[in-house]
């Protein structure tokens, strides 16, 4: 062998010293696969944190681990990192899959699915990918080792880094509010997603109709009000906020007693259902009948919008109620709402500019 080689140096004879594979370029597109999914969380991370302590956590151990893994793969593959990356991988899709189906069993969100976005949709795809590409090396080495047509050192680059600018420009596309909309972070933090969600149909309450018959029906006086009725709605809104504020997490509204979900527009009314049998009848600002939370903000947690409360008139029997009007009801809002704190708005308009508010601090 040694003497071939000498051989053909002597007669000026180019040789090959390690034949062209397609090895650099499976583990260069893995790496990029892993690489664009880490880009992805790492974008996400600081709004997990807000959500909840555990989901940031979550995201950054991700986003590490799928920066890391891409450049251990490059220095030394093995077949035991490859399974590693399958594994890993097919952990972050099952949780992904069960957040949007069934909801995570612990954090704010619990037990509700959250909306798939553009953002976590490609994020998957890389990842599906991912799994598909180490497993197929993983099961059958001798892929990396089939040889390759040699190609000029233009073709031999652009060939490497095909999958990389494909990654590079799939993440790129989600995180930028052109391409992504409203879905991307920056498109969520600008508020343009708000903007972007249809309003509801006006009308009394903006609730729509039944048999002819509004949905809500108005009562009291139009008359202005007096100085002490003035000095009332003050303080009922002062002891609202302030009761309303160990219940900003809804995990905390859980844990206290508000298990019966209502939704509607875009909202959801937690009203109490504790083991004691109370109902939380009237005006009563530390025990509030029902909370209300804004829950169509994708990738957020449940945003708390106000307090409801409700003047029981007995039970209600849905299989025997029709066009009956229910209890007398007061929506105190806590953030910057359409058409005041006591507005009886609850459109999906409504909603969306009071999550609005909520985030923005406008």
């Amino acid at each position: 062998m040694i003497e071939a080689e000498n051989l053909s140096k002597r007669y000026g004879e180019k040789t090959r010293v390690t034949p062209a594979t397609a090895r650099p370029y499976l583990l260069g597109a893995l790496a990029s696969l892993s690489a664009a999914a880490a880009a992805i969380h790492f974008a996400v991370v600081f709004e997990h944190f807000k959500d909840y302590t555990l989901y940031g956590v979550f995201f950054l151990v991700l986003a590490w681990a799928q920066l890391i893994w891409p450049a251990v793969l490059l220095w030394r593959p093995s077949r035991l990192w490859l399974w590693l990356g399958v594994a890993g991988n097919a952990a972050v899709l099952a949780v992904y899959v069960a957040s949007r189906t069934v909801g995570l069993p612990f954090g704010p969100d619990l037990h509700h699915p959250e909306s798939v976005g553009a953002l976590d949709v490609v994020g998957c795809v890389l990842e599906f990918a991912l799994i598909t590409g180490c497993a197929a090396l993983a099961w059958r080495p001798s892929l990396a080792d089939r040889p390759v047509r040699r190609r000029g050192g233009a073709a031999a680059a652009a060939a490497l880094l095909a999958v990389p600018a494909l990654a590079i420009a799939a993440a790129a596309a989600v995180m930028t509010p052109g391409w992504a909309g409203p879905e991307g972070p920056a498109g969520m933090a600008s508020g343009s997603r708000m903007a972007a969600a249809p309003a509801s149909p006006a009308g009394m309450g903006d609730m729509g109709s039944t048999d002819g018959l509004p949905d809500m029906r108005m009562y009291g006086s139009t008359a202005p009000p007096t100085a002490s009725q003035v000095l009332a709605a003050g303080r009922l809104i002062g002891q609202t906020d302030a009761t309303l504020a160990r219940y900003q997490n809804v995990q905390a509204a859980f844990a206290a007693g508000y298990t019966y979900v209502l939704r509607t527009n875009g909202e959801e009314h937690l009203l109490y259902a504790g083991p004691d049998g109370r109902s939380y009848d009237g005006l009563d600002p530390r025990h509030p009948s029902s909370l209300v939370y804004a829950i169509n903000v994708p990738h957020h947690a449940p945003i708390l919008l106000g307090a409801m409360y409700i003047q029981m008139r007995g039970s209600c029997n849905p299989a025997t109620w029709h066009d009956t009007y229910t209890a007398q009801m007061l929506h105190v809002w806590v953030v910057p709402y359409p058409g005041g704190v006591f507005s009886d708005d609850l459109s999906q308009a409504a909603t969306n500019s009071a999550v609005h508010a909520a985030l923005t601090g406008e």
